[in-house]
């Protein structure tokens, strides 16, 4: 299909690039496109092509992401995802929400540790769902900020939590949590 074109893409320039905080960036670019790749091959497999189960999508897209990375063998993944339904117009943001907030936690939470836990759960209350994920790693800095100028997945965040208007809360400590709340129709 076209996203898996696009990714190929992606992955040819990577592999033909010298610099290694470019290649970085494109490799955020390729995990992105992969979040897409992952819904949209449920959606085809669905029974309708609008709405998907967020446990079959959230399980697939965050064992994905952690698989990514050579630090995969010291983190345990651990899921507790309510099944309700979504439409894609839900799914998509939140999607790439998640590759971000995994991405930055693979990447910066455990850094000089030998083993590590990522917890991740979703609920659905009187149509607010909630998404929660967790880590034991180092925790985010107090100077990391979802609206500044410590990165673009950060304002990403930013960005599709108001466009599906919704809420994020971080806390910070033993580690790093991020609880998404969002309206669902």
């Amino acid at each position: 299909n076209n996203m898996n074109t696009i990714k190929g893409l992606i992955s040819l320039q990577i592999g033909n690039m010298n610099e290694p905080s470019s290649t970085a960036l494109l490799e955020d670019v390729e995990n992105r496109v992969q979040s897409m790749i992952i819904l949209y091959d449920k959606l085809y497999c669905s029974e309708n092509y609008r709405e998907l189960s967020v446990k079959d999508y959230m399980e697939a897209l965050t064992q994905e992401i952690v698989y990514n990375f050579p630090n995969r063998d010291i983190v345990k993944l651990e899921t507790d995802i309510e099944d309700f339904i979504l439409n894609v117009g839900l799914l998509a943001p939140l999607g790439i929400i998640v590759n971000e907030l995994l991405t930055n936690i693979m990447k910066h939470a455990f850094t000089e540790k030998d083993s590590g836990i990522i917890r991740i759960s979703t609920s659905l209350k009187e149509n607010t769902a909630t998404l929660i994920i967790s880590d034991n790693g180092k925790g985010m800095p107090e100077n990391v900020k979802f609206d500044g100028d410590t990165g673009f997945g950060l304002n990403l965040v930013t960005m599709l939590m108001e466009q599906i208007g919704g809420k994020i809360n971080v806390e910070r400590g033993n580690g790093t949590t991020f609880t998404l709340q969002f309206h669902v129709s």
